[in-house]
C-alpha cells in the first residue's frame, strides 16, 4: 500500500493560489490600473508548471505498481476522465451562459465550443471558453502519453519517453522546428516539466534523500518562483521562464515528497481541504474574478476599498466559491460516478 503524501497533497493548493494571484493582478490592472506585485509584467505566474510537474509525479507514484498490465488501462483512463471532464463541462456551460448574457466577456464560436468541450488542440489557437482550460488540453495529452506504461515493459517505456524528451528538448532549444501547430503542440516545453515530474516520483520511490537536503530543496524551490519573476523582468541571466519555474517546481516536489516518505506529517484539516479543493478553485476562479470585477466596477466599490484590500477580497471570494463547488458539486459527482464504476478514490 502506497504511503499517503500529506505535504504533496497540500502543495496542490499552490497551483490555484499562484494562478489566481496572476489573474487577480490582471483584473486589477485592467479595471483600475492597479499593479498587484507588478505580476502583469510576467507571461504568467508559473503555477501551471507546478501543476504539470505534480501531474507527472502523482501519475507515476499512484500507478507504478500497475505498469505493464494492459488490463489496467481502461480503469486508469476512466479514472482520469472522471477526475477532469464532468466538473469542467459543467463550469464550461456556466461560462457559455455568462458570455451569452454578457457578450463583453468574450466571443463564442461553434468551433471554439467543440474544441473546448473535447479539450483537444485547436489549430486556430483560440482561448478555450473556460480560459484556464488551455492547461487541461496539455494535461489530457500527458494522460494519454502516460498510457504507454501500461502497454510495454518499464524499460521500453523509459526508452520511449527518453527519446520523446530529447525530441521535445530539440524543439524547445530551436535545434529543430515545425510550422505545423500539432507538431509544435506535441513537442513543447511543458513535456519536459511533466517528464521531470515522472522522474521525481521514480527518484523518491527508489532513493532516500537526507532531510536537511529535502528542506533545502523546498526552500530553494519556493524562492525560485519570485527569483524567476524578477529575472524575467530585469533580464539578469538568460534563463527561460518555464525552465526557471519548472525547475523550482521539481525542487519543491522532491523536497516535500522526500519529507513525506520519511516522516509522519500532520497538517491542519483546513490546509488538507484546500489541497483537495484545488481543482475546483482553479477551474472556477476566473469566473468569480470576472463577475466580481464587473460588479465592483459598476458599484464603485474599488474607490472605497482601494487596490490592496480589493485584491485580498477577490482572492478570498474566488477561494471560497471554489471550496463550495468542491464540497457540493465536485465531490458528489466524483463519488457517484466512481461508485457506479466500483472504483476506489484515486
Amino acid at each position: 500500500m502506497r504511503k499517503k503524501l500529506i505535504l504533496i497533497q497540500f502543495s496542490r493548493a499552490l497551483v490555484p493560489l499562484l494562478v489566481m494571484l496572476f489573474h487577480v493582478s490582471e483584473s486589477m490592472d485592467s479595471y483600475w490600473n492597479y499593479t498587484l506585485l507588478h505580476l502583469t509584467l510576467l507571461p504568467f505566474s508559473g503555477g501551471i508548471n507546478y501543476f504539470f510537474a505534480l501531474s507527472g509525479f502523482m501519475l507515476y507514484y499512484i500507478y507504478h505498481n500497475k505498469f505493464s498490465q494492459p488490463n489496467e488501462l481502461k480503469d486508469y483512463l476512466i479514472n482520469r476522465f472522471i477526475r477532469i471532464y464532468p466538473l469542467y463541462w459543467l463550469l464550461t456551460l456556466v461560462a457559455i451562459l455568462m458570455m451569452i448574457v454578457f457578450p463583453s466577456l468574450g466571443k463564442i464560436t461553434y468551433h471554439s465550443v467543440i474544441a473546448s468541450f473535447l479539450l483537444i488542440p485547436d489549430p486556430s489557437e483560440l482561448v478555450p471558453v473556460l480560459d484556464v482550460a488551455w492547461s487541461l488540453v496539455h494535461t489530457i495529452y500527458f494522460y494519454l502519453l502516460f498510457s504507454i506504461f501500461f502497454f510495454f515493459k518499464r524499460d521500453i517505456s523509459k526508452i520511449f519517453l527518453l527519446i520523446f524528451a530529447f525530441i521535445s528538448l530539440a524543439f524547445v532549444t530551436g535545434i529543430t522546428w515545425s510550422e505545423h501547430f500539432l507538431i509544435n503542440f506535441m513537442f513543447n516545453e511543458y513535456n519536459l516539466i511533466f517528464l521531470a515530474g515522472i522522474w521525481s516520483a521514480y527518484f523518491i520511490l527508489n532513493y532516500r534523500m537526507n532531510i536537511k537536503w529535502s528542506v533545502f530543496f523546498v526552500a530553494f524551490g519556493l524562492i525560485g518562483f519570485p527569483l524567476t519573476w524578477l529575472n524575467y523582468v530585469y533580464k539578469v541571466i538568460p534563463l527561460n521562464f518555464d525552465i526557471g519555474t519548472g525547475l523550482s517546481s521539481i525542487l519543491i516536489i522532491l523536497g516535500l515528497a522526500s519529507i513525506d516518505m520519511q516522516k509522519s506529517i500532520k497538517i491542519p484539516k483546513l490546509l488538507n481541504y484546500l489541497g483537495n479543493a484545488s481543482f475546483s478553485i482553479y477551474l472556477s476562479h476566473n469566473l468569480v474574478l470576472n463577475t466580481f470585477s464587473s460588479l465592483f466596477n459598476s458599484l464603485n466599490v474599488y474607490e472605497v476599498l482601494g487596490g490592496a484590500l480589493t485584491s485580498i477580497i477577490f482572492m478570498v471570494l474566488a477561494t471560497s466559491v471554489g471550496c463550495f463547488i468542491h464540497s457540493f458539486i465536485e465531490q458528489p459527482i466524483i463519488s457517484i460516478l466512481k461508485r457506479k464504476r466500483g472504483f476506489s478514490k484515486i
